[in-house]
């Protein structure tokens, strides 16, 4: 399946909306796109890959801007977000303002506009959130599950880490390698989800087909900081430094207290599905080394 029509993402500027966009092109999908962002660097850098896009500087906190920008598309994807934790638990009221505010703009723009669609993403640190990121995240999964005006259909995805997207630790511990130093991870135990850049376009490829408020969730492997550091850098030191600040040792994307289904190839959330569902990286499979560097090397030949 392809996306078509005028598609607006916001947070376009990103990893996700670099990757939607090169599957676009390479296959063809019958669309045109919008780029909404406030980092006019970003934007800047993009245009100079893909010039024939349109380009929005703005912010989803302003809704104005942020509804003029939107109307007349047919899709909407809204992947921006404020997802750093530490910056997210210093300063919890612009995460919220961007987070919670911005994605109820989102849905409001959406309304008013005429969007058909609009797809919102989030992360598996909505699940049991314990992070100012994690429970603003999970207010956007509500807050688009409760829409209900017809024509514009709200679903959602909810992932873990994309491998190599912006802010990744992966390129500080090779120059902790190189440089001879230890490799500095929070905790060797702690697990996170992974999935490729690929996997990640699919999955909302297959959210624009699902009916309206559901959360489609893929079966994601997993790693341990450990694991995760060998294979970044085979034989270096590790050495255990901390959490940052608030954060769980084994993440979540889904919990037996949420009404999910389970198909062949993801998990939905739904206000039908039957409880009773764990899904934690600490029991996902494991992803193999192998599989982890061909999605590394996807991301990084695009950079």
């Amino acid at each position: 399946m392809t996306l078509s029509g005028n598609i607006l993402i916001t947070g376009g500027s990103g990893t996700l909306g670099h990757a939607i966009v090169r599957a676009a092109l390479q296959e063809a999908w019958d669309c045109t796109f919008t780029i909404y962002s406030r980092s006019e660097l970003r934007q800047a850098q993009m245009r100079q890959k893909y010039p024939n896009l349109r380009y929005v500087l703005g912010d989803v906190r302003d809704y104005d801007r942020l509804s003029a920008a939107v109307a007349g598309h047919d899709v909407v994807i809204h992947a921006a977000a404020m997802k750093r934790i530490p910056e997210a638990e210093q300063q919890p009221i612009n995460c919220y303002e961007t987070n919670v505010i911005g994605s109820m703009n989102v849905a409001r723009a959406c309304v008013a506009g005429g969007v058909r669609r609009c797809v919102g993403v989030s992360t598996d640190k909505a699940c049991r959130s314990i992070t100012a990121y994690g429970a603003s995240k999970l207010a956007m999964e509500k807050l688009f599950q409760a829409q209900t005006i017809k024509p514009c259909i709200f679903t959602l995805v909810r992932y873990g880490n994309v491998v190599a997207s912006n802010g990744s630790v992966i390129p500080l511990w090779r120059q902790q390698a190189e440089a001879g130093k230890p490799i500095t991870v929070t905790r060797k135990d702690a697990t996170r989800f992974w999935m490729g850049e690929t996997e990640a376009v699919r999955l909302i490829e297959h959210a624009t087909e699902m009916p309206a408020g559901t959360v489609t969730i893929p079966k994601m492997r997993s790693l341990s900081l450990e694991e995760l550091a060998r294979i970044i850098a085979p034989g270096a030191d590790l050495a255990e430094v901390g959490f940052r600040s608030v954060e769980k040792v084994h993440e979540d994307l889904v919990h037996e207290d949420e009404r999910a289904s389970d198909t062949f190839s993801h998990i939905i959330l739904s206000d039908i599905g039957p409880a009773r569902l764990n899904y934690t990286s600490y029991a996902a499979p494991r992803l193999t080394p192998q599989a982890f560097r061909s999605m590394l090397s996807e991301a990084e030949a695009h950079e």
